[in-house]
């Protein structure tokens, strides 16, 4: 009780700003506190707030806000210096930054496996440098594959320091040579940044997420409310609309958006256009809203939200790393509590000792930058340290070694051979067994290319196979992913009917992607934006997951078997593979660094036919044909009601749905018994 008393009584608002100070707005606080919040229930609870990650938005106006406010001021009183400035950044950023990333790394040594603790290492480096953006968009989506990587959150400091690279010289060159244009120039480069998001979404998810070019436009919203590019409103009345209806667009995107939201692009400008209403209308008087967020709670919450955000996905990573199932609600709602005292602990006694520094160049504050350029390298030391030692495996027995290291149990030239035309070529590389005894053809996206290893068996005394198997491109005829998918899957057609030693094709493929996204173990929905979508030979894409597009999809699947079957080829149907929801190379090695080691690790069943109730009438309405055979993953994956993942000592998958090479070999004998049937 008395620490709690002595932390709110610090956690105080500051006092009326004084002389020519930039005059503080308390509502700002609060408004912080709300962005934070939503981010640390989206992060903690994603079932409660599926939109929370908006919160990073709403962060980003308020940053443009306030630092243009206080840049224009220096300007404006001919005291600009960008010394002092990333003087003020680094006093504001470094300490609690940098000792969030002493503390992560320790903890990650302790608690990560090899692979996870090797890519720890290079994205302690971008996040030193300020280019973990740039890190994490090269590893793929923000809402795949984020319970080890602890450092993800740190993308959005990046870009605001990347903004903060040129914005100063920027708007410091315009205001002294043409003041008039400052407002009409930046307002022009964040639409051309806002237009690019919109452009660029549906074509790269990824990068417009990630990618600070595409984000500019938000910093610089709040910049132009900074810089009076909207007329301050006199009328009472039109300020408490405006503020309102700002927080409640803020709102409901917190809480009306979730990862199947196509993000950022144009559903960005709804908490973002929310967060600057809400700024202008309490720049222009008190509104019922501003006095909401001013209360002391909000205030205090927003004061230690830098440190709150900072620390609290780390801890949630942990946590959950360690305990490999999601958080229960009690759970979340004690790691959510965490998150806040660890945030306010870390403003008292790492962000508040260094924020006051003197506002004038002297050796201290050179101390203090060289003390910050230290930080960077000694970081960037560590993290290059346990990239290059490959995660310090020795930190573990052999065995923890040996399971994750099936996360490469895989064919090794599947992303060399997602090329149609080197499938394709005579004698292609690509060919699993002998080239010039290849009478089988696997056509299908990543799921097709992981029956790998059992046509692998097939080969060593039988045909070889055709590898055809493209990620993200479905066995389709007429429709795809993209232009390069449809025409591809025309090529392998045309290839298949004009070869007439390719006796057998063997279509397989992840159904349910297409269908209902992917599975996560969070919550009912498994999908989100960063997924294919389905588009006819003239580029007219089908809203995901419609009935349209199912039937689009349906029409495809159901062409190419007609027309396979119709030339005489045997085709044989690979229903859908159990998906496990766990990776489970990385699952079974933290269980045996955890001391825990299990026999088997299965998921139920019901699950898996809950997840391919599309997937399955789909595959059985191709009807009956004496040319025609099909082959179920399930009956030898699932044994009674539970589906393996991994047994005796070996992982059946190479990551949460993929099959292994061993556990495509289990498939070999039903896969034989299908072409023999056939044949």
């Amino acid at each position: 009780m008395l620490i709690a008393q002595a932390l709110a009584s610090k956690l105080a608002p500051p006092p009326p700003a004084a002389g020519g100070a930039v005059k503080y707005r308390a509502d700002i606080d609060g408004l912080r506190a709300l962005a934070v919040l939503v981010v640390v229930l989206y992060h903690a609870r994603p079932s409660i707030a599926p939109g929370g990650f908006v919160g990073v938005d709403v962060f980003f106006v308020i940053s443009g806000y306030l630092i243009t406010r206080l840049l224009d001021q220096d300007i404006a009183e001919n005291r600009f210096s960008l010394f002092r400035f990333y003087e003020r950044r680094v006093r504001r950023i470094f300490p609690a930054l940098f000792a969030m990333l002493a503390v992560t790394t320790f903890v990650a040594a302790l608690l990560l496996i090899p692979s996870d603790f090797r890519a720890f290492g290079r994205n302690a480096v971008g996040a030193a440098a300020f280019v973990s953006n740039i890190f994490l968009w090269l590893q793929g989506s923000y809402f795949e594959s984020a319970e080890a990587r602890p450092l993800l959150h740190t993308w959005s400091l990046a870009i605001e320091e990347q903004f903060y690279l040129f914005f100063p010289l920027v708007l410091a060159g315009v205001r002294k040579a043409w003041p008039g244009a400052t407002v009409p120039l930046l307002a022009a480069i964040a639409l051309c940044s806002l237009a690019a998001s919109v452009v660029m979404l549906p074509m790269d998810p990824t990068a417009v997420f990630y990618l600070p070019h595409y984000r500019f436009w938000e910093l610089l919203g709040g910049s132009l409310i900074a810089l009076g590019m909207a007329p301050r409103w006199t009328n009472s009345l039109w300020r408490e609309i405006a503020s309102t209806a700002g927080l409640c667009m803020i709102l409901v995107a917190a809480f009306g958006f979730s990862d199947t939201t196509a993000f950022p692009g144009m559903a960005a400008l709804l908490p973002c256009v929310g967060t600057m209403l809400v700024i202008h209308a309490g720049e222009s008087g008190s509104t019922a809203v501003s006095r909401m967020l001013a209360i002391r709670p909000m205030v205090a919450a927003g004061l230690i939200s830098y440190s709150v955000y900072l620390w609290h996905w780390p801890l949630i990573v942990f946590f959950t790393y360690y305990n490999i199932d999601e958080p229960t609600l009690p759970q979340s709602a004690v790691l959510i509590v965490l998150s806040f005292v660890l945030g306010a602990l870390s403003w008292r006694f790492i962000e508040q000792p260094f924020r006051h520094g003197s506002k004038r160049k002297s050796p201290q504050e050179r101390r203090m930058f060289a003390t910050a350029l230290a930080a960077i390298a000694g970081t960037f030391a560590v993290g290059s340290t346990i990239y290059f030692a490959r995660g310090f495996p020795e930190r573990f027995p052999d065995e923890v070694r040996v399971l994750s290291a099936f996360a490469g149990s895989q064919n090794m030239l599947a992303d060399e051979c997602s090329s149609t035309h080197l499938q394709l070529m005579p004698r292609s590389p690509c060919t699993i067994g002998n080239p010039d005894a290849a009478s089988l053809f696997l056509w299908g996206d990543s799921h097709a290319g992981a029956l790998y290893g059992a046509l692998q068996e097939i080969a060593r005394t039988g045909p070889g196979t055709v590898y055809a198997a493209t990620p993200r491109c479905p066995p389709l005829i007429g429709f795809g992913t993209d232009p390069n998918c449809i025409a591809g899957n025309q090529k392998r057609l045309d290839h298949v009917l004009s070869h007439p030693e390719i006796t057998t094709v063997i279509i397989a493929a992840r159904w349910s992607l297409y269908s209902r996204g992917r599975a996560t173990k969070i919550g009912p929905a498994e999908t989100n934006s960063d997924l294919p979508v389905l588009q006819n030979v003239s580029g007219n894409e089908y809203p995901q997951f419609t009935p349209e597009a199912l039937e689009a999809f349906r029409r495809g699947l159901y062409d190419l078997v007609g027309k396979l079957l119709d030339a005489g080829k045997e085709v044989v149907i690979i229903y859908p593979v159990p998906e496990m929801g766990y990776d489970i190379p990385s699952t079974m090695a933290r269980l045996a660094a955890e001391g825990r080691r299990p026999e088997a690790f299965a998921v139920s069943e019901k699950r898996f036919l809950r997840r391919q109730r599309f997937s399955i009438p789909l595959l059985d309405g191709l009807g009956e044909h004496p040319k025609l055979t099909r082959v179920y993953p399930d009956r030898t994956l699932c044994p009674s009601d539970q589906c393996l993942g991994y047994i005796d000592g070996t992982p059946l998958y190479f990551d949460s749905h993929h099959l292994s090479i061993p556990g495509s070999k289990r498939l070999e004998p039903a896969l034989e018994a299908a072409l023999n049937e056939g044949a």
